[in-house]
């Protein structure tokens, strides 16, 4: 069964999550992925997480070249544990958590770091977060963790600057609360699991105002837009004989539903992302009807990206410009049948490179090179 990639599993258990860097490098005019105009951002380096048992090992590597690679750093856990990485950077930094290499594991406090995406060099910030609940890093560079002790669990906010650390809000739970970031006023926002399924809501003034009820069953993949204004998620639906993961969009000031052009109907869908300019979204679609692309809907227009010669693709991360997508490619056809994976990095023209590694691959965001 293919299983989000936010949350990382021993890897005897069989996968864990995938995640990478890029840094870009010349200036290069390269016609963008997305946006219709031309980036100058240059040929980036992808830098990315080798999974080990023991041990994480950080790589770089040009976009256009993954074969040749240099060592950034080697990141010591707990056995079987990677690292857990923010899906965004700011500033040439990422955040990632950690289990520390002595006694951590599923149910022990993992540690916050970051990282510097040119030099390898890095920080622990924090050690008492979920290990298996995905970072986020908010517009303005501060950093939402979830921590927990029993069913008390609380969102925590911390200033990169100075380490401070606010618990932004605290529920007793036996489900979950989980930190999307903070929406265009610059409110806390979260996902609520309950028996009645799963809801949006803000903070203010300490308590959570739902939003809107994402679904009657558990949904997952949440992202909010570059500008705060809407999130995108994915939710469980009946389509023909199959229940399958459908992307939807809704406005966090209203909860209002932004309705979306159909794609696939029957069609499982994968990693929703928003484009660098927050005016799209890409995602996967499984491959029961034949080898799948990567879709970007810019309203009304739906537009494929090259398709992997078998199997789906799901997108990872856009890199600053829009030039280069890092995405995770299967060669089976869907959620059950996944296939085996390649980290691969989509490019303008069409291009389709695969990402050498002998072990896992965890993405961890995008970055620029001074």
């Amino acid at each position: 069964m293919l299983t989000p990639r936010r949350l990382p599993r021993p890897a005897l258990a069989g996968a864990i999550v995938i995640a990478l860097i890029l840094l870009a490098f010349g200036t290069l005019r390269l016609l963008p992925l997305v946006g219709g105009g031309q980036s100058e951002e240059g040929v980036p380096l992808l830098v990315f997480a080798e999974f080990g048992e023991l041990a994480d090992r950080v790589y770089s590597v040009p976009a256009d070249a993954p074969e040749r690679r240099t060592l950034l750093a080697t990141l010591d856990h707990a056995p079987g544990w990677g690292i857990n990485p923010a899906a965004t950077t700011r500033d040439g930094r990422a955040v990632f958590l950690l289990a520390p290499a002595s006694g951590g594991g599923r149910d022990t406090p993992a540690e916050v770091w970051t990282i510097d995406l040119r030099t390898g060099a890095r920080q622990r910030v924090a050690s008492d977060a979920d290990l298996l609940v995905q970072p986020v890093v908010n517009r303005d560079g501060t950093v939402l963790y979830r921590r927990s002790s029993g069913q008390r669990q609380e969102i925590v906010r911390l200033d990169m600057g100075n380490a401070s650390r606010t618990a932004s809000y605290a529920e007793d739970t036996t489900f979950g609360i989980f930190p999307l970031g903070e929406d265009a006023e610059g409110r806390l926002v979260i996902t609520r699991l309950s028996t009645a399924g799963t809801d949006l809501a803000r903070v203010k003034d300490g308590k959570a105002q739902v939003i809107a009820h994402l679904s009657d069953h558990l949904a997952r993949g949440w992202q909010i837009a570059p500008d705060g204004k809407s999130a995108v998620y994915l939710a469980p639906e009946v389509r023909g004989d199959r229940v399958v993961y459908r992307i939807h969009v809704v406005g966090l000031a209203d909860g209002k539903a932004r309705t979306l052009p159909e794609t696939a109907a029957e069609a499982d869908q994968f990693g929703p992302i928003w484009t660098p300019d927050g005016e799209g979204l890409a995602f996967g679609q499984d491959a029961r009807g034949g080898p799948a692309s990567v879709v970007v809907v810019e309203g009304d227009r739906i537009r494929p990206l090259a398709a992997p010669p078998k199997g789906f693709d799901i997108p990872a991360a856009w890199s600053g410009g829009g030039t280069y997508l890092a995405a995770r490619s299967f060669d089976g056809t869907d959620a059950t049948t996944p296939g085996d994976e390649t980290a691969t990095i989509l490019g303008p023209g069409g291009q389709r490179r695969a990402v050498p590694a002998t072990g896992e691959v965890i993405f961890i965001g995008w970055s620029t090179r001074d």
